[in-house]
């Protein structure tokens, strides 16, 4: 898999205003942290970021290009705009490859759209889970197929196809993460019909 790379550059302005001039000129403020190494504070550019976050989430390894060195980091952090669709701040975190490290990895459904037993419903109650690894060992997402789910079935965390002697759990092995029901019936109150003759008229 060829790596996801994102570009960045140094950023010597900081403060508020800074950052709206920053965002202004389409870039997005961020820092990048590592244990045992000085915060860098950084810009990127928002169509640059928008592409990375599509392709590589908060749990895939990133190539970070700064200052002419390439580094191994994550997208840790991450706010957006509440109604434009920009980015408002970015957090990296440098990883050694040699250290685990904690991360939440999204939980994807396949084929919820093909469940074969219908009618029913299909709530998912968990959307990622907390696991720590080697980086190199951290995967994209936990994929879990719900198109041969069964009527009352529930899945738990204990239930996924996890790969469990390279990476480790920390969200709790019983917690639900998806189940199947019954559509609930929607009873509709009967309306009594009234006689108009049985109406009296007052006045």
């Amino acid at each position: 898999m060829d790596k996801i790379k994102l570009q960045a550059e140094l950023r010597e302005l900081h403060g508020s205003n800074a950052n709206k001039k920053l965002r202004h000129e389409e870039l997005v403020p961020g820092v990048l942290y590592q244990r045992g190494e000085e915060t860098l504070n950084i810009q990127i550019l928002q169509k640059e970021l928008n592409r990375v976050v599509r392709e590589a989430g908060t749990s895939s390894i990133v190539a970070l290009e700064l200052g002419g060195k390439e580094r191994q980091v994550i997208i840790k952090d991450y706010q957006r705009h509440p109604y434009k669709n920009m980015f408002l701040h970015v957090d990296l975190l440098g990883v050694n490859m040699n250290e685990t490290l904690k991360v939440n990895v999204p939980i994807v459904l396949l084929n919820r759209d093909n469940v074969h037993v219908q009618p029913s419903v299909l709530m998912q109650a968990l959307n990622e889970l907390e696991i720590e690894s080697l980086p190199a060992d951290i995967p994209a997402q936990i994929e879990y197929d719900v198109e041969f789910m069964e009527l009352e079935q529930s899945v738990y965390v204990k239930d996924l196809d996890i790969d469990t002697e390279k990476v480790t759990v920390i969200t709790d092995l019983e917690e639900l993460v998806v189940s199947l029901t019954e559509p609930k019936e929607v009873v509709e109150e009967e309306t009594e019909e009234v006689d108009p003759a049985a109406v009296e008229v007052i006045g």
